[in-house]
């Protein structure tokens, strides 16, 4: 069982290493090709500062996700237990004898 676990983890950080590796290498093929295009149509000059300000607006918008802060999970409780003033295992007790008491009404025969 454990490790099945193991296994899971390691195929997937391997698949994820994997994919970062040749996700830097296609962005390394693309920068590039964009560098030639670029250097063609204008000058190296004009090249350099385009691909700098992609790549230095994908850092700012990678920046401000990782410095986002997670939103905090609120869990609420039902407002009736609090409103009663009973111990969650009163408020269980009185449920199972008002339950057992219907019970008893529908089981007598109606005269």
């Amino acid at each position: 069982m454990l490790g099945d676990k193991i296994e899971r983890a390691a195929r997937k950080g391997v698949a994820f290493s994997a994919a970062g590796v040749l996700a830097a290498i296609g962005v390394a093929f693309l920068t590039t090709a964009g560098w030639m295009v670029l250097s063609e149509l204008r000058s190296p000059l004009f090249a350099a500062t385009i691909i700098g300000a992609i790549y230095i607006g994908a850092a700012a918008i990678a920046l401000a996700v990782g410095m986002k802060k997670p939103t905090p999970r609120v869990y609420t409780t039902s407002h009736t237990l609090s409103d009663s003033g009973l111990t969650p295992l009163q408020t269980v007790v009185l449920s199972f004898l008002q339950g057992f008491e219907k019970g008893r009404e529908n089981a007598r025969p109606k005269q």
